[in-house]
């Protein structure tokens, strides 16, 4: 079959559209697939997100029983100087006071400066800040009875928590006695002042 160079002019033009639809439709397919994958990947970060949203909200919720179940015994723990930077000033008022009232002879103290708490680690609170002031405390008493009600006394003005590491009796010599009722025993005690301040450690680099 013999095409005359008329007809095959006359198709010129369809064959240059058909060529240009081709070409446009491959295009379109390459288009398509590239914002097909655009879009999985955009669909991707959005469902991470949502899913770090939803995760985010569930810790603040948990948070948020947390605070509610442990915020009183907290505000109570505060109120007595165990959490929070130590109290030093308080600790002198509630050691003149329970002197006073246990009706002792009087109270010498020495206080360290303020170091680790050496056994945070075998309560497991090595990440609370723990720490510990050692006292010195020096009582004069008039029998063995009056040192425990001293310390409970003490205890209860609420001027921080307190551990007594040791106390060591001895009987008084004639030369202390300076009141008309003499004391008969000395004390010499050693007390830590425990303190928790989980502040210090986020101030750590």
């Amino acid at each position: 079959m013999k095409f005359s160079s008329r007809y095959l002019d006359s198709l010129k033009a369809p064959l240059a559209l058909l060529a240009l639809v081709v070409i446009a439709g491959t295009g379109m397919v390459y288009w398509t697939r590239a914002e097909i994958a655009k879009n999985a990947l955009t669909l991707a970060g959005q469902e991470a997100q949502l899913k770090e949203a939803r995760n985010r909200f569930q810790r603040s919720g948990d948070e948020r029983d947390l605070i509610v179940r442990f915020l009183g015994p907290y505000q109570e723990l505060r109120a007595r100087g165990l959490i929070g930077p130590e109290q030093r000033i308080n600790w002198l008022d509630a050691l003149r006071i329970a002197n006073e009232q246990a009706r002792l002879f009087g109270a010498e103290y020495q206080v360290s400066t303020q170091q680790p708490y050496p056994y945070a680690q075998e309560l497991n609170a090595a990440r609370l800040g723990m720490a510990q002031s050692v006292m010195k405390l020096s009582l004069r008493l008039a029998h063995e009875g009056e040192l425990m009600r001293f310390f409970r006394l003490l205890e209860q003005h609420n001027a921080g928590a307190f551990d007594v590491n040791e106390c060591v009796l001895e009987r008084a010599t004639a030369a202390e006695g300076v009141f008309s009722a003499q004391p008969n025993l000395r004390a010499e005690c050693e007390l830590a002042w425990i303190t928790i301040n989980p502040e210090t450690l986020e101030r750590k680099p």
